[in-house]
């Protein structure tokens, strides 16, 4: 499956340090290579996948939707857990 980042996700992406952004990409191997790693989202959202993940001992969440049909993983966004489900549903809608 490959990736197509949308506009929130590389915005926040880009403000990551190199080595964050490193570890970020481990992180997105591990969803390509399982895309249920995450967790799946309930109402609204139960179209989205969310991955936790920690970097620097800071939890970090990222949210994604796999597409099997297009062989495609769509990347929401990357950030800290404050506000996060807010700003996801705001940005989806």
């Amino acid at each position: 499956m490959q990736f197509r980042a949308l506009p929130k996700f590389e915005k926040q992406f880009k403000k990551f340090f190199s080595k964050e952004q490193e570890f970020i990409r481990e992180e997105l191997k591990k969803i390509r290579s399982d895309p249920t790693v995450g967790e799946r989202k309930k109402g609204a959202l139960a179209h989205i996948w969310v991955h936790k993940f920690k970097i620097h001992s800071q939890l970090y969440l990222l949210a994604y939707e796999p597409v099997h049909k297009e062989k495609m993983i769509y990347l929401y966004a990357i950030a800290t857990h404050e506000n996060f489900y807010e700003t996801l549903h705001k940005y989806i809608r």
